[in-house]
């Protein structure tokens, strides 16, 4: 998934980058989409030599845009214009323009309010079944949950999603919130972008007025035990190797999501400006925030790298790292990011003392 031989010097870096999303936009079939789409991994690593993370990660979010919108332009080809106004959006990473090594794709559809399933509704299943089985052939997983437009419970008219939004933040329980947590994220890859106006104006208006949604966030977010034992001793697993991603990653990004959106902030669902949106305002200081964000590129910078290394020793890259091989620097900077971590989530616990069941 995503490997590739091609290497890069930095500085050639954009300018093959925009050469390889031009190439893209021109593939005449999805069969030739698969074939520039194996020089994404060589791209990464080129954007990873210096282990910044937010340039590797927009690398590959903006590859899958772009390997979206040829799909359904291709599929569009084939199928005839679609009959009603629709907008394909991104959640979940991809939406956060987040996106690392085999990610899994997280999309659904927003219609126009005179799209009728029995009416339009073919047309669309076979669309968006070309472009996620597309993007699973191009390395992008498919959804363990099936969150996907390939499903038809995430095919909806923009008030029916604004309906749900609206639900979700103010009849919250443990698993709306979960749901809200990942298409809160949400982010326009094609077509009609005045169609999510209803959704991002559910959010601004709802969520700083309606805790429940929020209280529900927190409680999730506690759930997962801490990274660091007793004598502040990381938690590995059998093999010895940290989770990055569960026991870090996720935590920033829900901190920082509950932070933004707290404080109306709808606009962006990116992490690093969620937190700097969020600086002084409702919950967070501008220290916390500025921690926060220090954090959110320190965790980065290590997967980038655990990920490098593994993509050039020829093996899948993934989030775990053994912590023991880390300099004792980085050890103790990793034990502070968690432990700043864990502060955070217990201050948002004083906030909302009283969970919800």
């Amino acid at each position: 998934m995503l490997t590739g031989n091609i290497r890069l010097a930095k500085n050639l870096l954009n300018t093959h980058f925009q050469h390889f999303l031009r190439h893209l936009a021109d593939a005449p079939t999805p069969q030739a989409l698969a074939r520039l789409a194996e020089a994404l991994g060589g791209l990464w690593l080129a954007a990873a030599q210096d282990g910044t993370a937010e340039s590797a990660a927009g690398l590959v979010s903006d590859a899958a845009d772009a390997l979206t919108r040829r799909l359904l332009q291709l599929a569009q080809a084939e199928l005839g214009p679609p009959p009603v106004a629709y907008a394909w959006i991104a959640y979940g990473s991809q939406g956060r323009r987040e996106l690392t090594l085999n990610s899994d794709q997280d999309n659904a559809l927003v219609f126009a309010e005179d799209y009728r399933e029995n009416r339009h509704g073919a047309y669309f299943a076979e669309l968006a079944g070309r472009v996620c089985s597309g993007l699973a052939d191009y390395g992008f997983i498919l959804c363990p949950g099936n969150m996907m437009a390939s499903n038809p419970a995430w095919r909806l008219r923009s008030s029916d999603w604004a309906q749900h939004f609206h639900d979700w933040i103010v009849a919250s329980d443990r698993h709306k919130a979960r749901l809200a947590g990942n298409f809160f994220d949400l982010r326009g890859i094609d077509g009609d972008a005045r169609l999510l106006s209803p959704l991002f104006a559910t959010l601004a208006e709802l969520c700083p007025r309606h805790d429940s949604l929020l209280a529900h966030w927190v409680a999730n977010a506690n759930v997962a035990p801490s990274a660091l034992g007793m004598f502040r001793r990381f938690i590995v697993d059998d093999s010895g190797r940290l989770d990055l991603k569960h026991a870090a990653t996720i935590p920033l990004v829900e901190l920082a999501r509950i932070h933004s959106l707290a404080a109306g902030f709808v606009h962006t669902s990116s992490t690093l400006p969620r937190l700097l949106a969020a600086a002084g305002k409702r919950w967070l200081s501008e220290a916390g925030a500025h921690d926060l964000a220090g954090s959110w590129a320190f965790i980065g910078e290590l997967r980038v790298r655990q990920q490098r290394q593994a993509l050039m020793r020829g093996e899948a890259p993934d989030n775990h790292i053994d912590p023991s091989a880390l300099s004792p620097e980085t050890q103790e900077k990793l034990r502070q990011t968690l432990q700043l971590i864990a502060l955070h989530q217990r201050a948002l616990l004083q906030i909302y003392p009283h969970m919800p069941s």
